[in-house]
């Protein structure tokens, strides 16, 4: 908006109708407390139109959808905010919108349960239970929440992303549904780390709210937080803009992928001209002020749309990318989604196949693969790092690493992001940079689609060798190894190759510029995280750890994979499933397995899927007991005050001893020597 418009609107008085104001704070009963809500910001949107004569565009008709479109009975079957600020027009039957399209997202808080002592309410009491791990982030001014990049946890079943996407609730309902039992609705939005409260840093005594509820933040018990999150994740959105509603009291809250930004609240009864600015403002702007990617664009008949709306399926959509001085453009369909991130702030990966844009309008056959994240700006990206190992590793071995195509990258300046314009105290320099990075290559199967138990053997193989050869020669470590990261190229004829993926998290072992000190650096993929990496304050990372993470994988597979079918279960093993609960659970679980004796070995071997009991024989207990034993020779010398290697625990642990627990010869690539050094790890 225009600074002489936006001055306009909050130097008009523009009231709210006693008789609303009246009702509004008179509500007893969550519905009628958001109907009026939507009814009063309608109003309002409507005299800010015609306060700034714009009232004659039809963008502010119909453009709120709330939960009460959902008759009473399917309200709890959605995890739907209370009210999208949306595109006109609205379905017809009240059918939600997806989360792919909102202009704006609006959180209406629950009443308190005694409404006779509303104004005595002790905020501060409200809960007497305990309450799990919940969003929290102080009101009056801009944060950067880094540790909100965790992702969502829940109670409920774990999905083999070892997250789940839906959210758990206080109560027997949804957190859009209804509560009979005259209690308020209780939502949590659980964490593998709850954010602390944290004060404003340019007022750290700043007061709360007039009738706010004490000590209780906007995002407190909010799913505000998961909403972005399911938004920006729908099609690669930039950020998202929404209303934390308080009774009266109004907090607009700002998402990207480098900070969440809650700014001072404000009471719409004291001053409803700041309510209709906001709602003005969120309503009016188009696909690329509401923060939707411009290169993300609906394909209608063979042509690209002018794109009025933002597209609401990402599947059939383009990604279109113009030429510039440094670059090739290239545009491609998305014909699958193959990753969405659950995270909200980090690198949130987003993957998908997609098909090359023919110059005749046609689509090429071969599916490739096109992958988007938001990596630190002061890390190597994934590029550089293939790129580098291409230069130092020997041709033949390089069909074990991913094959770029097309890249392009973007800073928070070329994305105009709106953080930039917050303020001197809120600038690039002030919060960890990102970049928002594309990569387009050549498309790989899963591990579990490897066709064979004897294709899904050589692919791993393949990949174990490869990150050794990677290690020895190309001087780079992995360190970020998970069932994802183990790709397999397409079987031509009877055999198959492993590819080892994802080298966003690498580190340069000869370069003093590659500082990996920051927590995020660290992997966090619990089910394959070596057991030393899973503690609180993790040791260094070393190549041992990585072929650890190789173990953890093959357990994995062993207990979720139908090789044949080219299927892996849904949801976690139940033997595996404190492997994903939490950190503490997943280092005893580990520690448990990977000690000396049979018992772990016979928790696994019970668990195993039909055809793996031959891969559990040969490879996977021979591997538990090589790490068993190197934790116990490790913790014995400690016991008894001997010098202790921790890189390989004492030479106990290394990738020779590795192959040879599995009875596998090395293959040398051709290099004199390659295997006889005395310093290996």
């Amino acid at each position: 908006m225009e600074k002489g418009a936006v001055d306009k609107l909050l130097a008009t008085h523009i009231v709210l109708e006693e008789t609303d104001r009246a009702t509004y704070e008179g509500c007893t009963k969550d519905d009628d407390l958001q109907k009026l809500f939507v009814a009063i910001s309608s109003r309002l949107l409507r005299e800010a139109s015609r306060l700034l004569g714009d009232e004659g565009n039809g963008q502010n008709t119909e453009t709120f959808w709330d939960r009460l479109h959902l008759s009473a009975s399917s309200r709890g079957q959605h995890y739907l905010p209370d009210v999208i600020n949306t595109w006109a027009p609205l379905p017809s039957d009240g059918t939600p919108p997806p989360l792919a399209v909102p202009k704006g997202i609006i959180e209406i808080k629950r009443l308190p349960v005694d409404q006779e002592n509303y104004n005595e309410w002790n905020w501060s009491d409200s809960d007497n239970e305990e309450e799990p791990a919940v969003w929290s982030a102080h009101v009056s001014g801009v944060h950067d929440v880094e540790a909100l990049k965790e992702p969502v946890n829940t109670e409920e079943p774990t999905h083999l992303n070892g997250r789940n996407p839906e959210v758990a609730t206080g109560s027997q309902t949804s957190r859009s549904g209804t509560q009979s039992s005259g209690s308020p609705e209780r939502s949590y939005l659980g964490l593998k780390g709850p954010v602390d409260a944290i004060k404003d840093t340019d007022d750290a005594h700043a007061s709360v709210p007039k009738k706010q509820r004490q000590d209780e933040p906007p995002l407190h018990n909010s799913l505000l937080p998961l909403y972005a999150t399911k938004a920006m994740a729908s099609s690669g959105r930039y950020y998202v803009v929404g209303l934390v509603v308080d009774r009266f009291m109004v907090t607009v809250c700002y998402f990207d992928r480098f900070l969440v930004a809650c700014f001072a609240s404000f009471s719409f009864a004291e001053e409803p001209s700041k309510l209709a600015l906001v709602l003005y403002a969120m309503n009016r702007c188009d696909c690329v002020h509401a923060g939707f990617d411009h290169h993300l664009r609906t394909l209608l008949d063979n042509k690209l749309s002018q794109e009025v709306h933002p597209t609401d399926q990402v599947v059939g959509s383009v990604f279109e990318y113009p030429e510039t001085s440094t670059s090739s453009g290239a545009s491609f369909r998305v014909t699958d989604v193959i990753q969405r991130p659950d995270e909200l702030i980090g690198r949130a990966t987003m993957a998908y196949k997609v098909q090359l844009c023919l110059p005749d309008g046609s689509v090429s056959e071969e599916e490739v693969s096109f992958k988007l994240g938001w990596p630190p700006k002061s890390r190597f990206s994934d590029i550089k790092v293939v790129q580098t190992l291409k230069e130092r590793l020997p041709k033949d071995s390089q069909v074990h690493l991913p094959n770029f195509k097309f890249t392009r990258a973007f800073t928070a300046e070329d994305l105009n992001l709106p953080w930039l314009r917050l303020g001197p105290n809120h600038t690039v320099d002030s919060h960890k940079g990102r970049v928002l990075g594309g990569v387009m290559g050549k498309s790989f199967h899963k591990l579990w689609e490897a066709g064979s138990m004897e294709n899904f053997k050589q692919a791993w193989l393949d990949c174990v060798e490869c990150l050794y050869y990677a290690r020895k020669v190309g001087k780079v470590l992995h360190r970020d190894l998970s069932e994802g990261n183990l790709m397999v190229s397409k079987p031509v004829g009877d055999q198959a190759k492993g590819v080892l993926n994802d080298w966003d998290t690498a580190k340069f072992l000869d370069r003093d510029d590659d500082d990996l000190s920051e927590p995020e650096d660290q992997t966090r993929a619990w089910p394959f995280m070596a057991l030393d990496l899973v503690l609180p304050k993790p040791s260094a990372h070393w190549f041992r750890h990585d072929l650890e993470s190789l173990f953890w994988i093959l357990v994995w597979a062993a207990l979720h994979y139908d090789l044949e079918a080219g299927a892996r279960e849904d949801t976690v093993h139940p033997t595996l499933q404190e492997l994903v609960s939490n950190t503490r659970t997943s280092w005893q679980f580990k520690s448990a397995i990977l000690s000396v004796g049979p018992d772990g070995g016979k928790l696994i071997r019970e668990a195993l899927k039909p055809g793996f009991t031959g891969l559990f024989e040969e490879w996977i207990e021979p591997l538990r007991k090589l790490f068993a034993k190197a934790r116990e020779s490790h913790h014995l010398r400690i016991a008894t005050d001997q010098e202790t290697n921790r890189v390989t625990h004492d030479g106990v642990l290394t990738f020779k001893t590795f192959m040879a627990a599995i009875n596998v010869t090395p293959r040398t690539w051709g290099i004199p020597n390659y295997l006889d050094a005395d310093n290996d790890f």
